[in-house]
């Protein structure tokens, strides 16, 4: 029942655009989960998930012990990690049928490869689709920008960007303990998912970062 419920609901989602005050003629929506929604996250992992165990399954791939990390998705970004620039192609490949199987559609020209550690080969292409991937030297992930070869983090602009934050905040809610708890809290929380990929690549991985269009 709950099922057909969620069959129901979005076969007849409608949406309707906003734009100073006045709202534009309603339209279907034939895609996608809702933006917003307490469900959305569950029904989009549920959509996804069957592309993880692809990758793992594949035996390419990063392992921290008996613990795979070599496909991270957050949001409509997916992380892979590998330790040659083989294996990193043949995970992105996986994805690329997955991809064609079920409707989803990567962007190349915002999906990137880099390189950590080690001292392999900088010059093989990877693709995706037949695109050949940009190669970068730093590259963005969950707000911080890694360095390439080192691994190290520029906190240049994250450092302005946080005390443009504290500022606004401040200006706000003023010092208040409560609301400086929570601030602290979510400062070690970003400080942890560094550290984390730090010791993932250290040892010289290949990663591609893809995002969903």
């Amino acid at each position: 029942m709950f099922v057909k419920i969620l069959i129901y609901w979005y076969s007849h989602l409608e949406s309707t655009i906003l734009w100073n005050s006045v709202l534009g003629e309603s339209f279907k929506v034939l895609s996608g989960v809702r933006q917003g929604g307490i469900l959305s996250p569950y029904l989009f992992a549920l959509y996804i998930n069957d592309l993880i165990d692809d990758v793992k399954k594949s035996s390419y791939g990063i392992h921290i012990g008996s613990v795979f990390i070599g496909c991270i998705l957050y949001a409509d970004n997916i992380l892979l990690l590998s330790g040659s620039c083989t294996g990193l192609q043949h995970m992105v490949d996986i994805c690329a049928k997955y991809g064609g199987t079920w409707n989803i559609c990567f962007n190349s020209s915002k999906s990137y490869c880099i390189t950590f550690g080690g001292f392999c080969s900088t010059s093989a292409p990877v693709r995706l689709n037949n695109m050949e991937l940009k190669r970068v030297r730093k590259l963005k992930y969950l707000g911080c920008y890694f360095c390439e070869r080192s691994c190290e983090i520029d906190f240049c602009y994250n450092i302005n960007k946080f005390y443009g934050s504290i500022n606004n905040i401040m200006s706000v809610t003023g010092y208040n303990k409560n609301e400086m708890a929570s601030l602290q809290y979510f400062i070690w929380l970003d400080l942890i998912v560094c550290l984390l990929l730090c010791m993932a690549v250290k040892h010289g991985i290949w990663i591609v970062i893809i995002t969903i269009v």
